[in-house]
């Protein structure tokens, strides 16, 4: 494949060995130990990383990680990209670094600096200003909801965990525009990045989040915003109903008329029980409906 390459750029190919030389050696110049890390470092570092991790937490390592060491974090969702600033404005993040190699442009608190070894660290970031810690993610983390089908009302007909192609769950039974996953769709003239939550008629969309995301001891809310695409509003379209159940309270409702924008509710959630998303609509025609869901701690006592 080199030679291709190489036969290909003609005059250039010097230059293109001395770009593969240096891409090939950059990483080794940056750190100031080419050896790899021992696997018990890093495997101590993971088990470090999952005592301080909590819900709604972004995990980042250092990209001057070779990919044999990075074996060691197992399914940790780490990536080694800093998170957007919009992120790190509300939630915490974890940092699993090189010690004499640090990353840097993190902008919230430096909360906490776990040391590994004498290579390794992990450093805690919370969000600055006293923002509420976000716990949960719907869009992100939506692997971790569970989606049904309840046709009539109160029965549940199918259970959306079919995984589709394009990406998410299906449910088995049902049409193919019913399904769990991330979209982005057209809202108010701009994209938006959302849950698929289409209704259907003379049934119950419901999508429950786990119970663990309401832990003791902890006051959170759950933020929601539903809306409709732009494209499927007009004509005689009827408004699509956001039911938010805990237990057997009912917290309230956010409703979608027919109508462009987001519509928005917060509801106060109790631990030890998960919460409910219950959608629906009389007439499920052009309802392209999506709903982002965050739970946040609440300030105050």
């Amino acid at each position: 494949m080199v030679a291709k390459l190489l036969e290909s750029v003609g005059w250039a190919a010097p230059l293109v060995l001395i770009f593969l030389a240096f891409s090939l050696d950059l990483r080794v110049a940056l750190r100031s130990e080419p050896s790899p890390i021992d696997r018990s470092e890093m495997t101590r570092l993971t088990e470090v990383m999952r005592a301080q991790r909590k819900a709604g937490d972004v995990l980042v390592h250092s990209p001057l990680f070779r990919v044999s060491e990075l074996a060691a974090f197992g399914d940790l969702p780490a990536k080694p990209d800093r998170p957007a600033d919009d992120v790190q404005q509300a939630r915490r993040v974890l940092v699993a670094d090189l010690r004499d190699a640090p990353m840097r442009g993190f902008i919230g608190k430096l909360a906490k600096v776990v040391p590994v070894s004498d290579h390794l660290e992990l450093r805690l970031y919370e969000p600055e200003g006293g923002a509420e810690p976000l716990l949960f993610d719907l869009f992100d983390q939506y692997r971790s909801a569970k989606m049904w089908i309840e046709r009539p009302p109160g029965t549940k007909k199918s259970t959306c965990d079919r995984p589709r192609a394009e990406g998410g769950f299906s449910c088995p039974g049902e049409a193919d525009w019913l399904y769990l996953s991330p979209r982005t769709l057209r809202v108010s003239g701009a994209s938006a990045d959302c849950v698929w939550a289409h209704p259907t008629t003379g049934g119950i969309v419901v999508i429950e989040l786990p119970v663990e995301l309401v832990p003791e001891g902890r006051r959170v809310s759950l933020i929601l915003e539903a809306a409709l695409d732009d494209s499927a509003v007009g004509g005689d379209g009827v408004p699509v109903e956001n039911l938010i159940r805990q237990g057997e309270r009912e917290l309230g409702r956010v409703i979608v008329p027919n109508r462009v924008g987001w519509f928005r509710g917060t509801f106060e959630l109790e631990p030890g029980q998960p919460v409910e998303i219950r959608i629906s609509t009389a007439n499920d025609g052009r309802r392209h409906h999506c709903v982002r869901a965050r739970i946040q701690e609440r300030a105050g006592p």
